[in-house]
């Protein structure tokens, strides 16, 4: 019974509290922190979009992360797929850059893409889904519509998954 008294006051004690409080704030903030600063566009990405790309779109870092790396057309090579604004028109989209082919997809951007239109500045969450031979980006606007892009074998499909 004295044992148990002890642990429930050390558990309850008000430094104990706060310290707990602080942890929960601050931890995730650190992990963020230490995260992104591992996560780097690769050189080859940087390379490629600076060479192709740079002239007409720039990066957009409306919402984190503003790139995954995947394999996302299936060929065991690691592609990129980045936030991207038209410098003229401000339209945001999103660049496939094709790791090993030299090649890149824009999808929206001034370039009319599924249901997504030529503008995806409506998105507001993004992520990417590990799904069979080739990985998947999730598009969406939180409470209203959501979509899957996806390579068919040929080229870049919009699955529509909500609205």
């Amino acid at each position: 019974m004295l044992v148990q008294k002890v642990r429930t006051d050390f558990y309850s004690h008000p430094m104990r509290r706060l310290i707990n409080a602080l942890l929960a704030v601050f931890l995730p903030a650190l992990v963020c922190l230490a995260v992104r600063a591992v996560e780097e566009l690769p050189s080859w990405a940087l390379k490629a979009f600076n060479e192709k790309l740079s002239a007409r779109y720039e990066f957009v870092q409306k919402m984190e992360p503003s790139f995954f790396a995947g394999d996302f057309n299936g060929d065991g090579r690691s592609d990129v797929a980045l936030l991207i604004q038209e410098r003229t028109t401000g339209k945001v989209g999103v660049a496939i850059l094709e790791s090993g082919k030299n090649q890149f997809k824009i999808l929206g951007a001034g370039k009319s893409f599924g249901n997504g239109g030529d503008d995806f500045s409506w998105m507001d969450v993004w992520s990417i889904r590990h799904s069979g031979k080739a990985d998947q980006l999730y598009v969406g606007k939180r409470e209203a519509a959501s979509a899957v892009i996806y390579w068919d074998g040929s080229k870049y499909k919009w699955q529509q998954e909500g609205d």
